[in-house]
């Protein structure tokens, strides 16, 4: 299964052109401070922490995802969608995870029941930013965003781990390859096609 060989490699630290990225790396606009997010859902607006950006300590034990999401029309031409995953690392509880792209007026906001290493999956197929906000019922809300520049020709995931009680978790993972995705071609210098 190509997903789990993926996954897999990761887990690994995998050799060859794979790479992690830092904190700051995925065009996130995290302070670091607490920030207000209108709620995808029903548009209130709410306290939503930053999430903690490094690699989750596991990875789900689930073969597969419990939903799958496609989220957009895309992706362009060369380019794959990015792959978000979610997953429970606690007791049976409803996880909202809300995902939306402002400029693509694409949102949606599941909250399902999830086992123990259960996950959800996003497809994420347009080239546009998106807002990940996380809760656990009861709980504080957690949120991230992911740029647009993960859409492209390159194998990108982030995983998010959410615990019983510790601030949700996140990381990328992405091959490392130059991408000429969604640039039209230019006419030369001389003024030739």
């Amino acid at each position: 299964m190509r997903r789990r060989a993926f996954v897999a490699a990761l887990a690994l630290g995998s050799a060859g052109c794979l790479g992690r990225s830092g904190p700051g790396d995925d065009g996130s606009t995290d302070s670091g401070t607490d920030t207000e997010r209108p709620s995808a859902s029903d548009g209130r607006t709410r306290t939503v922490e930053p999430a903690e950006q490094r690699a989750p300590q596991s990875d789900p034990e689930a073969e597969s995802p419990d939903e799958t999401y496609r989220l957009g029309d895309g992706p362009p031409s060369g380019a794959q969608a990015h792959e978000l995953v979610v997953w429970r690392d606690g007791p049976v509880r409803p996880v909202t995870v809300e995902v939306s792209a402002p400029a693509a007026d694409i949102a949606v906001s599941p909250t399902p029941q999830l086992e123990p290493g259960a996950y959800l999956l996003f497809e994420l197929t347009e080239r546009v930013d998106y807002e990940v906000a996380v809760h656990v019922k009861g709980g504080t809300w957690y949120g991230f965003d992911i740029a647009a520049s993960y859409v492209d020709c390159n194998d990108s995931r982030t995983t998010v781990r959410v615990p019983e009680s510790d601030p949700v978790e996140y990381g990328t993972f992405t091959t490392s390859m130059a991408c000429s995705v969604g640039t039209a071609s230019e006419p030369t210098a001389d003024g030739g096609d």
